[in-house]
Protein backbone atom coordinates (compact mmCIF):
# COMPACT_ATOMS: atom_id res chain seq x y z
CA UNK A 1 0.00 0.00 0.00
CA UNK A 2 2.81 2.72 0.82
CA UNK A 3 4.76 1.65 -2.50
CA UNK A 4 1.64 2.40 -4.50
CA UNK A 5 1.39 5.53 -2.40
CA UNK A 6 3.81 6.58 -3.30
CA UNK A 7 3.95 6.00 -6.72
CA UNK A 8 0.61 8.06 -7.67
CA UNK A 9 2.54 11.01 -5.34
CA UNK A 10 5.80 10.48 -7.58
CA UNK A 11 3.29 10.81 -10.59
CA UNK A 12 1.10 13.54 -9.90
CA UNK A 13 4.34 15.50 -8.77
CA UNK A 14 5.72 14.61 -12.48
CA UNK A 15 2.38 15.55 -13.98
CA UNK A 16 2.32 19.12 -12.32
CA UNK A 17 5.71 19.68 -13.61
CA UNK A 18 5.43 18.91 -16.98
CA UNK A 19 1.90 21.05 -16.95
CA UNK A 20 4.00 23.92 -15.35
CA UNK A 21 6.65 23.82 -18.44
CA UNK A 22 3.70 24.02 -20.62
CA UNK A 23 2.00 26.87 -18.87
CA UNK A 24 5.29 28.99 -17.89
CA UNK A 25 8.36 29.57 -19.89
CA UNK A 26 11.13 27.34 -19.51
CA UNK A 27 14.10 28.38 -17.36
CA UNK A 28 16.55 26.90 -15.31
CA UNK A 29 14.67 26.38 -12.37
CA UNK A 30 11.72 24.77 -14.11
CA UNK A 31 14.56 22.37 -15.57
CA UNK A 32 15.80 21.40 -11.92
CA UNK A 33 12.48 20.71 -10.75
CA UNK A 34 11.99 18.32 -13.89
CA UNK A 35 14.78 16.75 -13.45
CA UNK A 36 14.41 15.98 -9.91
CA UNK A 37 10.72 14.33 -10.55
CA UNK A 38 12.02 11.88 -13.34
CA UNK A 39 15.04 10.95 -11.03
CA UNK A 40 12.10 10.74 -7.97
CA UNK A 41 10.02 8.65 -10.31
CA UNK A 42 13.23 6.23 -11.37
CA UNK A 43 13.90 6.25 -7.77
CA UNK A 44 10.21 4.49 -6.51
CA UNK A 45 12.29 1.27 -7.16
CA UNK A 46 14.89 1.74 -4.40
CA UNK A 47 13.23 -0.07 -1.75
CA UNK A 48 13.42 -3.78 -0.34
CA UNK A 49 12.25 -5.47 -3.57
CA UNK A 50 13.87 -2.93 -5.83
CA UNK A 51 15.72 -5.51 -8.10
CA UNK A 52 13.13 -7.32 -8.62
CA UNK A 53 11.33 -4.26 -9.33
CA UNK A 54 13.75 -2.05 -11.46
CA UNK A 55 14.37 -6.00 -13.77
CA UNK A 56 10.82 -6.26 -14.51
CA UNK A 57 10.12 -2.91 -15.24
CA UNK A 58 12.78 -2.55 -17.68
CA UNK A 59 12.57 -6.00 -19.22
CA UNK A 60 8.54 -5.60 -19.32
CA UNK A 61 8.56 -2.05 -21.15
CA UNK A 62 11.20 -2.76 -23.15
CA UNK A 63 10.14 -5.91 -24.52
CA UNK A 64 6.10 -4.76 -24.94
CA UNK A 65 7.31 -1.95 -27.43
CA UNK A 66 9.59 -4.10 -29.21
CA UNK A 67 7.35 -7.16 -29.64
CA UNK A 68 4.46 -4.93 -29.98
CA UNK A 69 5.78 -3.05 -32.43
CA UNK A 70 6.88 -5.73 -35.17
CA UNK A 71 3.90 -8.63 -34.10
CA UNK A 72 4.23 20.26 -36.51
CA UNK A 73 5.41 18.24 -39.18
CA UNK A 74 5.99 19.86 -43.11
CA UNK A 75 4.91 16.82 -45.36
CA UNK A 76 6.49 15.48 -48.38
CA UNK A 77 5.03 15.81 -51.80
CA UNK A 78 1.88 13.48 -52.20
CA UNK A 79 3.60 11.66 -55.33
CA UNK A 80 6.66 10.82 -53.01
CA UNK A 81 4.67 9.90 -50.24
CA UNK A 82 3.30 7.45 -52.49
CA UNK A 83 5.70 5.64 -53.51
CA UNK A 84 7.32 5.80 -49.86
CA UNK A 85 4.68 4.38 -48.03
CA UNK A 86 4.06 1.46 -50.71
CA UNK A 87 4.26 -2.20 -50.40
CA UNK A 88 7.60 -4.09 -50.78
CA UNK A 89 7.13 -5.62 -54.11
CA UNK A 90 10.64 -7.87 -53.35
CA UNK A 91 10.77 -10.40 -50.35
CA UNK A 92 13.89 -10.36 -48.22
CA UNK A 93 15.88 -13.12 -47.47
CA UNK A 94 14.67 -12.89 -43.35
CA UNK A 95 16.97 -15.71 -42.05
CA UNK A 96 19.76 -14.47 -40.11
CA UNK A 97 20.60 -11.41 -37.31
CA UNK A 98 18.68 -8.15 -38.12
CA UNK A 99 19.87 -5.02 -35.83
CA UNK A 100 17.31 -2.46 -35.06
CA UNK A 101 18.41 1.17 -36.42
CA UNK A 102 15.65 3.68 -35.48
CA UNK A 103 11.79 3.99 -34.69
CA UNK A 104 9.14 5.88 -35.04
CA UNK A 105 5.29 5.85 -34.06
CA UNK A 106 2.28 7.68 -34.14
CA UNK A 107 2.31 8.81 -30.13
CA UNK A 108 5.73 10.08 -29.81
CA UNK A 109 6.20 9.39 -25.90
CA UNK A 110 6.73 5.73 -26.69
CA UNK A 111 9.69 5.70 -28.53
CA UNK A 112 10.92 9.36 -26.73
CA UNK A 113 10.66 7.59 -23.46
CA UNK A 114 12.27 4.08 -24.22
CA UNK A 115 15.25 5.78 -25.99
CA UNK A 116 14.89 8.65 -23.43
CA UNK A 117 15.23 6.17 -20.31
CA UNK A 118 16.14 2.67 -21.17
CA UNK A 119 18.59 3.73 -24.41
CA UNK A 120 18.74 0.16 -25.40
CA UNK A 121 19.91 -2.04 -28.39
CA UNK A 122 17.99 -4.48 -30.30
CA UNK A 123 18.86 -7.51 -32.56
CA UNK A 124 16.75 -9.75 -34.14
CA UNK A 125 17.96 -13.65 -34.81
CA UNK A 126 15.85 -15.00 -37.35
CA UNK A 127 15.29 -18.73 -38.00
CA UNK A 128 13.04 -20.92 -40.32
CA UNK A 129 10.76 -23.44 -39.09
CA UNK A 130 9.95 -26.81 -40.49
CA UNK A 131 6.66 -25.11 -41.68
CA UNK A 132 6.85 -23.33 -44.66
CA UNK A 133 7.09 -19.62 -43.69
CA UNK A 134 7.11 -19.49 -40.38
CA UNK A 135 10.11 -18.33 -38.63
CA UNK A 136 10.92 -17.62 -35.50
CA UNK A 137 12.28 -14.41 -34.15
CA UNK A 138 14.52 -13.69 -30.96
CA UNK A 139 15.11 -10.60 -29.86
CA UNK A 140 18.31 -9.43 -28.04
CA UNK A 141 18.16 -6.61 -25.98
CA UNK A 142 20.96 -4.62 -24.21
CA UNK A 143 20.12 -2.00 -21.39
CA UNK A 144 23.26 -0.60 -19.58
CA UNK A 145 25.20 -3.78 -20.12
CA UNK A 146 22.29 -5.47 -18.50
CA UNK A 147 20.78 -8.26 -21.60
CA UNK A 148 17.60 -10.15 -22.24
CA UNK A 149 16.07 -11.80 -24.92
CA UNK A 150 12.34 -12.66 -25.66
CA UNK A 151 11.10 -15.44 -28.63
CA UNK A 152 8.03 -15.53 -30.78
CA UNK A 153 6.78 -17.38 -33.97
CA UNK A 154 5.48 -15.91 -36.74
CA UNK A 155 4.43 -16.38 -40.43
CA UNK A 156 5.90 -14.09 -43.33
CA UNK A 157 4.08 -14.31 -46.74
CA UNK A 158 3.85 -11.30 -49.62
CA UNK A 159 5.72 -9.31 -47.48
CA UNK A 160 2.98 -9.29 -44.52
CA UNK A 161 4.12 -10.41 -41.03
CA UNK A 162 1.29 -12.23 -39.01
CA UNK A 163 1.21 -13.47 -35.50
CA UNK A 164 0.68 -17.19 -35.40
CA UNK A 165 -1.53 -19.38 -33.08
CA UNK A 166 -0.42 -22.75 -31.87
CA UNK A 167 -1.61 -24.46 -35.31
CA UNK A 168 1.30 -21.99 -36.56
CA UNK A 169 -2.00 -20.17 -38.24
CA UNK A 170 -2.12 -16.48 -38.97
CA UNK A 171 -3.68 -14.28 -35.94
CA UNK A 172 -3.82 -10.69 -35.28
CA UNK A 173 -3.54 -7.92 -36.59
CA UNK A 174 -0.58 -7.66 -39.62
CA UNK A 175 2.72 -5.95 -40.10
CA UNK A 176 3.82 -5.09 -43.58
CA UNK A 177 7.14 -4.05 -44.85
CA UNK A 178 7.54 -1.21 -46.80
CA UNK A 179 9.27 -0.03 -49.95
CA UNK A 180 13.11 1.19 -49.05
CA UNK A 181 15.86 2.18 -51.28
CA UNK A 182 18.39 0.50 -48.61
CA UNK A 183 19.78 -2.79 -50.23
CA UNK A 184 19.92 -4.61 -46.80
CA UNK A 185 17.28 -2.67 -44.70
CA UNK A 186 13.68 -3.70 -44.11
CA UNK A 187 11.61 -1.46 -43.21
CA UNK A 188 8.43 -2.26 -40.58
CA UNK A 189 4.79 -0.96 -40.60
CA UNK A 190 3.05 -2.20 -37.63
CA UNK A 191 -0.29 -0.93 -36.24
CA UNK A 192 -1.64 -3.20 -33.38
CA UNK A 193 -1.70 -1.78 -29.61
CA UNK A 194 0.81 0.63 -30.94
CA UNK A 195 1.15 2.05 -34.33
CA UNK A 196 5.25 2.34 -35.11
CA UNK A 197 7.41 2.19 -38.12
CA UNK A 198 10.59 0.37 -37.55
CA UNK A 199 14.03 0.37 -39.52
CA UNK A 200 16.27 -2.91 -39.42
CA UNK A 201 19.64 -3.60 -41.10
CA UNK A 202 21.76 -6.07 -41.47
CA UNK A 203 24.45 -3.49 -40.19
CA UNK A 204 24.76 -2.15 -37.17
CA UNK A 205 24.46 1.37 -38.14
CA UNK A 206 22.73 3.44 -40.90
CA UNK A 207 24.21 6.04 -43.55
CA UNK A 208 22.83 9.56 -43.21
CA UNK A 209 20.95 9.25 -47.02
CA UNK A 210 19.34 5.86 -45.57
CA UNK A 211 18.06 7.78 -42.23
CA UNK A 212 16.76 10.90 -44.01
CA UNK A 213 14.31 8.17 -45.88
CA UNK A 214 13.16 6.57 -43.04
CA UNK A 215 12.26 10.01 -41.85
CA UNK A 216 10.58 10.85 -44.81
CA UNK A 217 8.46 7.94 -44.10
CA UNK A 218 7.36 9.01 -41.35
CA UNK A 219 6.58 12.50 -42.09
CA UNK A 220 4.11 11.30 -44.64
CA UNK A 221 2.99 8.85 -41.86
CA UNK A 222 2.47 12.30 -39.78
CA UNK A 223 4.27 10.43 -37.03
CA UNK A 224 7.10 10.97 -35.03
CA UNK A 225 10.89 12.11 -35.43
CA UNK A 226 12.64 8.65 -35.37
CA UNK A 227 14.28 8.35 -32.26
CA UNK A 228 17.89 6.59 -33.05
CA UNK A 229 18.44 3.85 -30.81
CA UNK A 230 22.32 2.63 -29.25
CA UNK A 231 24.56 0.91 -31.20
CA UNK A 232 25.90 -1.25 -28.12
CA UNK A 233 25.45 -4.44 -29.98
CA UNK A 234 26.90 -6.54 -26.93
CA UNK A 235 24.45 -9.61 -26.08
CA UNK A 236 27.15 -12.07 -24.68
CA UNK A 237 29.05 -10.62 -22.35
CA UNK A 238 26.82 -8.43 -20.59
CA UNK A 239 24.89 -9.41 -17.05
CA UNK A 240 21.26 -10.71 -17.49
CA UNK A 241 18.18 -8.77 -16.11
CA UNK A 242 16.51 -12.25 -15.81
CA UNK A 243 18.51 -13.01 -13.06
CA UNK A 244 17.66 -11.05 -9.64
CA UNK A 245 21.20 -11.78 -8.40
CA UNK A 246 22.56 -10.14 -10.92
CA UNK A 247 21.21 -7.06 -11.08
CA UNK A 248 22.26 -4.09 -9.40
CA UNK A 249 19.33 -1.66 -8.27
CA UNK A 250 21.58 1.33 -7.65
CA UNK A 251 23.86 2.01 -10.55
CA UNK A 252 20.88 1.00 -13.03
CA UNK A 253 18.93 3.85 -11.46
CA UNK A 254 22.78 5.77 -11.58
CA UNK A 255 22.82 5.58 -15.38
CA UNK A 256 19.36 5.44 -15.91
CA UNK A 257 19.44 8.98 -13.83
CA UNK A 258 22.78 10.44 -16.09
CA UNK A 259 20.87 9.37 -19.53
CA UNK A 260 17.62 11.13 -18.15
CA UNK A 261 19.95 14.54 -17.03
CA UNK A 262 21.24 14.76 -20.54
CA UNK A 263 18.19 13.95 -22.94
CA UNK A 264 14.86 14.69 -20.76
CA UNK A 265 14.20 17.48 -23.26
CA UNK A 266 12.87 15.08 -25.87
CA UNK A 267 10.25 13.28 -24.08
CA UNK A 268 9.27 17.23 -22.68
CA UNK A 269 9.10 18.37 -26.12
CA UNK A 270 7.31 15.40 -27.22
CA UNK A 271 4.49 16.23 -24.73
CA UNK A 272 4.14 19.62 -24.74
CA UNK A 273 3.71 19.55 -28.47
CA UNK A 274 1.16 16.86 -27.90
CA UNK A 275 -0.71 18.85 -25.38
CA UNK A 276 -0.31 22.14 -27.58
CA UNK A 277 -1.99 20.29 -30.46
CA UNK A 278 -4.44 17.64 -29.20
CA UNK A 279 -5.19 18.36 -25.61
CA UNK A 280 -8.03 16.58 -25.21
CA UNK A 281 -5.71 13.84 -26.40
CA UNK A 282 -3.04 14.75 -24.15
CA UNK A 283 -6.15 14.85 -21.18
CA UNK A 284 -7.20 11.45 -22.13
CA UNK A 285 -3.85 10.01 -21.71
CA UNK A 286 -3.23 11.67 -18.31
CA UNK A 287 -6.71 10.59 -16.90
CA UNK A 288 -6.05 6.95 -17.82
CA UNK A 289 -2.67 6.49 -16.31
CA UNK A 290 -4.28 8.49 -13.30
CA UNK A 291 -6.85 5.56 -13.22
CA UNK A 292 -5.02 2.58 -13.44
CA UNK A 293 -2.67 3.94 -10.18
CA UNK A 294 -5.82 3.13 -8.04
Amino acid sequence: MQTRIRERCQYLGLTVSLLLLVLYPPSEGWVEVGQKQLVSYININRSENSKDATRDMMKTLVVAVVVLSLTSVCQPAPLACDKLLKQADKSPDLSGRWYLIAMSSDICLIPAILNTLFWPSVAMDITAQETPNVYNGSYNINMYGYCTSEAELFLFANNTIFDVDENNSPNGESEVLLQTGCADCIVVKGEEAINTLLLFSRRKTATAAELKEFEAQTECLGWSKPQILNTDHEYENCKTLDDSTDVDSSELCNLMYQRVKNTYSVPFKCFTESLIHDPHAAYDWAQQKWNSLW
